[in-house]
């Protein structure tokens, strides 16, 4: 029996070794450095267990004892490092901290060295032989109850910490806690029943019950991604985040209170966490104490905030803080700054509505003028300035139109379900009736039963792209649509037997940018470009010597004919 104890105790060692330096390789991870620390003690614990029972004579087994005590005051130190590591709550610990820590097992393991002086760790001891081996029984004393209770407090504070992540965290992480928890719960027990003496005497199976905590922490290894991935991390990377977020971020409690806020709230506030944190709401910002709707658990509104005396439009949204047992009280503002935009918003429209109107009403006005002018004037040389007159007011006009076409086409509802066929077909019908002369081939069976997820605007930029090729066609133009599709998107061709787009215009469209030295000519194809990308779409162009060909990629409706997917 003495011989299968004692296997089992130095298994336990050598098991808590061979984790305690695979931990270690991965020491970058939070916890990892306290999680190796324990098992090492609790290795150590087990091998001194070993010697102790293997010893002989009263000296060498207390010598033993004393060495297993001294290591046991390590243990629930790492854990609870662990803990506060694992769970991301060490930004909390300080130097001093764990210098306050160290005290109480400092001044315990100098107390086990000198108990003989002093007698308040061990008052009696006795030597025993139990299954072949031998082992220590003691009278404690006060001191030795102090550390127990000291330790036990530490490890309850972990267990603590790992159970309030469980109540707040997702699956992942909440089978890594059951795992640390289980883990220090096998040997917690068995020292408890050594400690009542549920146990033969001298007999610690304290160290053999750190075999099951090393099985268990090697699952959680290899099963869940325990060194891998953890809370700590995570926890890390969201105050990160939160820290340098340009938006105004305010956490508030069910008092109203703010209780956090990050470092863009303080600078726009000029103040400092000292004045705001603990502070009503309704005092740090007073535009921002509206509740949220009982039926809500988030939405957003844009509010004017003064700020210092200068008034700033912020879009702010507020959501709960989902609690467990129900309580879903604490609040999340979060104020994103969009003066600016709401102001380029306004100088939009203002331009848009000369543009659209203004400017229309004006070119009608020099429109009369000239018709008047051409009533009564004669000759070559002044038909041909009007007709330039005329040609100019026509092109001014026809790009106002499309801009109100485009300003239509963004104010409709967003992207939804069209057949392809139906919309082609429209398209091309208007083109035809516009221009007459223009050959445009398309045949409807390459379309059929696609749907198309880009709304009613899409038939608007088919309309734009046909008239292009067609207009910029000297010749008797003739255009071709093709369609092919996959299974995540439909591609439409359309191609002519033109000069081309020039080089610029194609650069310009795809880069998505203008600038002075590089510009487009027209509207037509910014209208085309703006459209598909607005519904997720894509635009290219393809230039050989037969013509251009514009590609448009758009994503596909899941409802459309399986069928067709095979094309």
């Amino acid at each position: 029996m003495a011989v299968i104890y004692l296997a089992l105790v130095l298994f336990a060692g050598i098991l808590g070794t061979g984790v305690a330096m695979y931990a270690l390789l991965h020491r970058d991870t939070p916890g990892v450095g306290p999680l190796g620390l324990l098992l090492l003690a609790a290795a150590m614990w087990s091998f001194t267990e070993g010697l102790s029972l293997a010893a002989n004579g009263l000296g060498s087994t207390v010598f033993w004892a004393k060495f297993r005590l001294s290591i046991s005051t390590i243990i629930p130190l790492a854990w609870l490092l662990l803990t506060v590591e694992y769970t991301g709550n060490d930004r909390h610990i300080t130097r001093n901290h764990l210098i306050a820590l160290l005290v109480e097992p400092i001044v315990f393991i100098a107390m086990v060295w000198t108990n003989g002086v002093h007698k308040l760790v061990w008052q009696s001891r006795d030597l025993v032989f139990t299954a072949g081996g031998s082992g220590v029984v003691a009278n404690r004393g006060i001191a030795f109850w102090g550390h127990v209770s000291y330790s036990y407090l530490l490890v309850a504070l972990g267990a603590f910490l790992l159970v309030r992540l469980s109540m707040r965290t997702d699956q992942l992480f909440r089978s890594q806690s059951t795992a640390l928890l289980a883990a220090i719960t096998v040997p917690l027990l068995a020292n408890a029943a050594f400690l009542f003496q549920f146990t033969p005497p001298g007999i610690d199976p304290t160290g053999v019950a750190f075999v099951a905590t090393g099985t268990i922490i090697t699952g959680a290894i290899l099963r869940r991604q325990l060194l891998a991935v953890t809370a700590g991390t995570r926890e890390h990377g969201r105050d990160e985040i939160l820290a340098e977020l340009e938006d105004l971020v305010f956490i508030v409690d069910t008092r109203g209170v703010v209780v956090d806020c990050n470092q863009s709230a303080l600078q726009a506030l000029e103040t400092t966490a000292d004045d705001v944190i603990g502070q009503q709401l309704a005092t740090v910002a007073p535009s921002l104490t509206e509740p949220l709707p009982d039926d809500a658990t988030e939405y957003h509104r844009v509010e004017a905030v003064n700020l210092d005396g200068s008034v700033r439009k912020f879009d702010v949204q507020q959501s709960l803080i989902e609690r467990p047992f129900g309580d879903s009280e604490t609040r999340i503002l979060s104020l994103r700054d969009v003066t600016d935009r709401t102001r380029r918003e306004q100088q939009l429209d203002v331009l848009n509505r000369l543009l659209r109107h203004n400017l229309r009403n004006e070119m009608n006005v020099i429109r009369g003028h000239a018709e008047l002018l051409a009533e009564a004037a004669d000759g070559p040389a002044v038909d041909r300035h009007l007709d330039r007159i005329f040609d100019t007011i026509d092109t001014v006009t026809e790009r106002s139109d499309k801009v109100g076409t485009l300003t239509r086409a963004f104010d409709a509802a967003g992207p939804q379900s069209v057949d392809l066929t139906l919309t082609l077909r429209d398209a091309i019908g208007t083109v035809r009736e516009a221009h007459p002369s223009a050959t445009i081939q398309f045949d409807p069976d390459e379309a059929s039963g696609l749907r198309v997820n880009s709304g009613a605007s899409i038939g608007l930029a088919f309309e734009e792209l046909l008239s292009n090729a067609i207009e910029h066609n000297d010749g008797g133009p003739t255009v071709t649509v093709g369609v092919d599709s996959d299974a995540t998107g439909v591609t439409v061709r359309i191609a002519d037997d033109g000069p081309g787009i020039g080089e610029q215009e194609r650069t310009v469209i795809e880069r998505g940018r203008e600038t002075p030295l590089a510009h487009s000519s027209g509207i037509g194809l910014w209208l085309v470009a703006w459209i598909v990308r607005t519904v997720g779409g894509t635009i290219r162009f393809e230039t050989t010597d037969d013509g251009t060909t514009v590609v448009v990629r758009l994503p596909r409706d899941g409802d459309s004919d399986h069928a067709a997917t095979e094309r």
